[in-house]
């Protein structure tokens, strides 16, 4: 008999550790057949102060990183391999303001879409500017999922990002991804699968009577 397992994931399109994270959570529920997840998209912001048109990728990272930028996203390509992700961290061009993006991934799982991977690809590897509205929605359409532009100038999308942000400090998360099994156990980065799967087996196991 197939068990469900909700995940509330804290992260952001532009963070590589959480897309790295995300294939190793489905790596792990792999590894659990009988188990399927339901993934709940929570925003987190890595730059909050972004502006709404975003900026020159290389100015971002000299800007963030400095002379550092290349050992840093050096270790992330290797980390990146090991889980079947091939960066390509040379064909962005642009540093976007996430927001966009979150509105779609929280607009989509309203209705039981899960865009995230699509928009992973679409900004890591295609190196797609997933800042831009058009680009957004020609991802979206691909999988599947097309949304009233009025349906995405909601407010209640506002006050769920506004409310997500606002959680994650209150779980005080300073770094993503992280993540909440059935609201029962929290585990912070981007943790091979094996360290993830004792989490699932925990939501599994029923309480004494």
């Amino acid at each position: 008999m197939t068990q469900y397992v909700d995940v509330e994931i804290y992260a952001d399109i532009i963070c590589p550790w959480c897309y790295i994270g995300k294939k190793r959570l489905d790596a792990a529920f792999a590894a659990r057949p009988h188990v399927t997840p339901r993934y709940i998209w929570r925003c987190f912001l890595l730059n909050p102060t972004m502006p709404s048109t975003g900026m020159d990728r290389q100015a971002y990272l000299i800007g963030k990183f400095g002379n550092a930028a290349k050992a840093v996203y050096g270790r992330i390509a290797d980390a990146g391999l090991e889980s079947g992700i091939a960066f390509n961290f040379d064909g962005i061009q642009r540093t976007p303001d996430s927001r966009k993006t979150h509105r779609y991934l929280l607009a989509a799982a309203a209705i039981g879409h899960d865009l995230s991977d699509a928009f992973f690809k679409a900004y890591f590897i295609d190196g797609r500017n997933i800042g831009d509205d058009d680009e957004l929605a020609k991802i979206a359409h691909s999988q599947g999922f097309t949304i009233d532009p009025a349906s995405l100038a909601d407010p209640a999308l506002d006050r769920q990002i506004a409310n997500d942000i606002e959680m994650s400090r209150q779980l005080r998360v300073d770094g993503v991804p992280f993540m909440i099994f059935a609201g029962q156990y929290a585990i912070a980065g981007a943790h091979m699968p094996e360290h993830l799967i004792p989490a699932i087996d925990g939501c599994l196991v029923k309480p004494a009577e």
